[in-house]
């Protein structure tokens, strides 16, 4: 079976690591797979060549125009059996170009929770009534869509994140005396940066001994970067929190962490989380979405509203507070979920299962 995947770029986010993992896999399964991009991103790119798994950057695509016209032409010439395309902008243009060309089956996934519906949404879904199959990888984001577009619903197939839990394992360690705590997501206003800062704060004032790494820095957002920094000194924990770059040796920092944070407003299934539960960390993250699905309230981790630094405060200093029998409890229970639920096996099955 011939397959393109489609997506922007290779940049180092979490859709283009979902993306990039189920080229491997098909790969791996014997089926001939090219991932093309529209920009010139090439973070994952090594991971892929590696693989044997060919990339193409079509780089006359410049403008929405002739983006849509690069693509089409690039598919009318390649002929893929199938189209898998990941995020917004890429499955709207994947959309557009089957309805003027049905040769090839199209499954558009979905990789965040839509918030709200204006026009682009509007657009887009019904631009999706082109594609065989919808494809989102929360159960929050197929509950919204079956509730305002049910037109799709025949459509809808939900397949979660993996994690490769190989790969993103635990570690043998001691809790630190000072707690360790690791973030990993673009430090931006949905990933609610400034909001955790506050509450970073309140922690402090209330006592607690702890460090916090957020992994997280693009150079897109260096506006909201630079009110987070600028928060940071005018709270005075510049000792307790810091921002530092996107990073490709993210496993080692959970692996040295005692605690996985994510206060996000939003997600889709967080492929942070996934990989921090698989490599047996308990985990604070924000009672939205499908975050309760994985991170269990007394199980492996705690729970917060992220519209509060207050509760996020409080949720976190629980979770520091844990003395070590239930620390390791929590830590055992992270990595069973994600074994249980996250596997890649399962994953590139689920997509084969489609395209049968």
């Amino acid at each position: 079976m011939k397959v393109l995947l489609l997506i922007d770029s290779l940049g180092p986010g979490g859709a283009q690591r979902q993306l990039v993992g189920l080229a491997v896999m098909l790969k791996q399964q014997g089926h001939n797979v090219v991932v093309a991009t529209y920009h010139d991103n090439r973070f994952y790119v090594d991971t892929l060549l590696d693989s044997g798994v060919p990339y193409v950057y079509l780089k006359n695509s410049h403008g929405v125009f002739k983006r849509v016209f690069c693509i089409a032409k690039y598919i009318r010439k390649t002929r893929p059996d199938w189209v898998i395309s990941y995020l917004e902008t890429p499955s709207i243009i994947a959309s557009l170009v089957r309805v003027f060309n049905h040769r090839f089956k199209l499954i558009v996934s979905e990789r965040n929770t839509t918030q709200v519906i204006r026009r682009n949404e509007i657009i887009r879904f019904n631009l999706f009534r082109y594609a065989n199959y919808v494809v989102p990888n929360a159960y929050a984001q197929k509950n919204f869509i079956v509730d305002n577009f049910p037109f799709l619903v025949d459509k809808i197939k939900t397949i979660a994140n993996f994690v490769d839990t190989n790969y993103f394992c635990p570690v043998q360690h001691k809790r630190h005396g000072i707690s360790k705590i690791v973030i990993a997501a673009s430090i931006w206003s949905p990933k609610n940066t400034l909001t955790f800062i506050k509450a970073v704060r309140l922690m402090k004032d209330k006592g607690a001994k702890f460090h916090v790494s957020w992994y997280g820095k693009v150079d897109s957002n260096i506006a909201y970067f630079n009110d987070c920094i600028a928060l940071i000194k005018e709270l005075g924990v510049e000792a307790e929190i810091e921002l530092l770059d996107k990073t490709k040796s993210i496993k080692d920092k959970y692996q040295d962490a005692d605690f996985f944070v994510l206060p996000s407003f939003y997600e889709g299934t967080p492929n942070v989380i996934c990989e921090a539960m698989a490599c047996g960390l308990p985990i604070a993250c924000s009672n939205v979405c499908d975050n309760p699905i994985y991170v269990k309230q007394g199980i492996n981790g705690v729970l917060f509203n992220p519209e509060s630094a207050e509760s996020m405060a409080n949720a976190v200093i629980e979770l520091l507070s844990i003395d070590d029998s239930t620390y390791n409890y929590y830590c055992a229970n992270s990595r069973k979920i994600a074994i249980e639920k996250l596997t890649p096996q399962r994953f590139v099955d689920n997509y084969l299962e489609l395209m049968e």
